[in-house]
């Protein structure tokens, strides 16, 4: 590294520690703005308007997300900050390599560098990857993650084959008058598992983990109707004349040709429909909610469907993209997704500490990048086989 880059690295850390005088923040400015520094920096830099004596946190938020993605996560700030030590944070995600994350704390609180307790992983816990299982009509079960690609069976009208890790069903041919009986199959995903299914009417469906849906292998004249649980995204192909249907923990969700998510683990507080393109009816009981692109029906036990506006939807889909996107995400919502995506068991001795995440962490990272942000942030952890121990420190 040059002397110039030394050297800013060094007020960097200063001003991110608060402990850089004006002379030195002045410095950094000078030096940022300088020739041989990269312009990323720059318009980072300068991004932070002068005469603002604070960014609002929404702005702070967006600035750092957008910066800290691609294998960064920061924590979302609870309380205002200067600006200058914002945007100082901000740069340092890029000067530095590595996963880095930004927490909220007083002048007193202990460094996060110390007081780590450490994690020892007795055994290899392994991000999740494409496997599944799927069910035939007859109680056969397919392996599919350990199966080779080619004609699996042949059920109803449908020929059902495996293509590069996605199950497909394609119609065969059939004589004119010729009765089929209708049959239905289930594809399972396990924790740490995700799957790609393309039904016999050319519908998409991407299975997040520990999820599972149930569906003819042909549809007949009437509606199209799949059964879910866990999460799911739907593209579904338009068909006028047959609506397409979900059936979710007691919800339908009711559509022509849309694209769609559907969230609704039996561990979460509640059930979530999201649409992207098109449009969706949801019902549950008397409720009923019609849904525009970027709007959510939200489903909380006990409670009425809730229409929600602007919906994150990048955080929506970001499973099916290959991501944990985290926007003020709770650190049990968080441990949630872990758990699911890793196949492990989150405990927590003493209460969960109070954190909220931004940004986004690719899921297939190593889950040693897991701890290492949560350290980071002063939530300290131990592995002990398949499960992850958050200690209250």
């Amino acid at each position: 590294m040059d002397t110039q880059n030394t050297r800013l690295q060094i007020l960097l850390q200063r001003l991110h520690s608060k402990t850089a005088s004006q002379e030195e923040i002045d410095e950094l400015r000078s030096l940022i703005n300088s020739d041989g520094v990269d312009e990323e920096l720059k318009k980072i830099w300068n991004q932070v308007p002068g005469q603002a004596p604070f960014f609002s946190e929404e702005k702070s938020a967006k600035i750092l997300t957008g910066i800290l993605q691609h294998e960064r996560v920061v924590v979302m700030p609870k309380k205002r900050k200067p600006a200058m030590l914002m945007a100082a944070a901000a740069v340092l995600a890029l000067v530095f390599a590595g996963t880095w994350i930004y927490f909220n704390t007083s002048d007193s609180a202990t460094p996060a560098t110390k007081n780590i307790v450490k994690t020892e992983q007795k055994q290899t816990i392994m991000p999740g990857s494409d496997k599944a299982i799927l069910t035939l009509s007859d109680g056969t079960v397919i392996v599919l993650d350990s199966t080779s690609n080619g004609t699996l069976a042949l059920q109803g009208n449908s020929k059902v084959i495996k293509l590069n890790d996605q199950v497909v069903y394609n119609k065969n041919n059939q004589q004119a008058g010729t009765a089929i009986e209708t049959t239905y199959n289930t594809l399972s995903t396990p924790r740490g598992g995700q799957y790609m299914l393309t039904l016999e009417d050319g519908t998409k469906v991407w299975l997040n983990a520990a999820s599972s849906i149930k569906y003819p292998s042909a549809f007949g004249d009437g509606d199209r109707t799949v059964e879910l649980t866990g999460e799911a995204y739907f593209e579904v192909a338009k068909d006028t004349h047959h609506p397409f249907r979900v059936q979710v923990n007691g919800v339908a969700v009711n559509v022509l040709g849309t694209h769609f998510n559907v969230m609704a683990y039996e561990n979460e507080d509640a059930t979530a429909i999201t649409l992207l393109e098109g449009a969706v009816n949801v019902t549950k009981d008397k409720d009923k909610v019609s849904l525009r692109p970027g709007q959510q029906a939200l489903l909380k036990t006990g409670a009425s469907l809730k229409l929600i506006n602007n919906v994150n939807l990048e955080e929506t889909i970001a499973w099916k993209n290959g991501y944990f996107q985290l926007d003020h995400t709770t650190l049990a919502v968080l441990m949630r997704q872990v758990e699911r995506w890793y196949n492990v068991d989150i405990m927590y001795e003493g209460k969960i500490p109070n954190r909220q995440f931004g940004g986004k962490i690719p899921r297939k990272s190593d889950i040693k990048d897991v701890i290492k942000i949560l350290e980071e942030s002063k939530v300290y952890s131990r592995i002990e086989g398949d499960k992850i121990i958050i200690l209250n420190k």
